[in-house]
């Protein structure tokens, strides 16, 4: 039985997905660095700490 080549764009594909899902969660691990006190300050203040 004949198998076929992978075509180079599937491997494009999946590198740019892994790329972009290396961006966000980069930009995600960021905003939490900058705001994640404040979110949680936020949360006890309101009484939500336990929802969290």
């Amino acid at each position: 039985m004949d198998r076929l080549a992978p075509r180079p764009l599937n491997h494009a594909l999946i590198a740019a997905l892994i790329f972009g899902a290396a961006v966000l969660t980069a930009v995600v691990f960021a905003g939490w660095m900058r705001f994640g006190a404040d979110i949680v300050l936020t949360y006890a203040e309101n009484g939500l700490s336990s929802c969290f």
